[in-house]
């Protein structure tokens, strides 16, 4: 995972030595998974600034985590 995302991201999702993106690309083709990556940017701009109690900043920086690695995998 990039180590620029914020550490709330980092601390818990590679529990057990592994990180749970990599666990979900390994699970998915490549297509399922970057219609996953897709969902999720979706995800985090449409709810940046409504969800109760989260910044828009830190949703911006997630879609931004996601769009990262979708560059990164469709150039592949």
């Amino acid at each position: 995972m990039d180590n620029s995302i914020t550490a709330e991201i980092i601390d818990y999702y590679d529990v057990g030595g592994i990180e749970t993106i990599d666990i979900i690309q390994s699970k998915l083709s490549h297509e399922q998974y970057l219609g996953f990556l897709r969902g999720n940017i979706l995800k985090y701009l449409c709810r940046a600034g409504y969800k109760s109690g989260a910044s828009a900043s830190n949703d911006y920086s997630k879609a931004a985590y996601y769009s990262n690695l979708l560059t990164k995998t469709h150039s592949k």
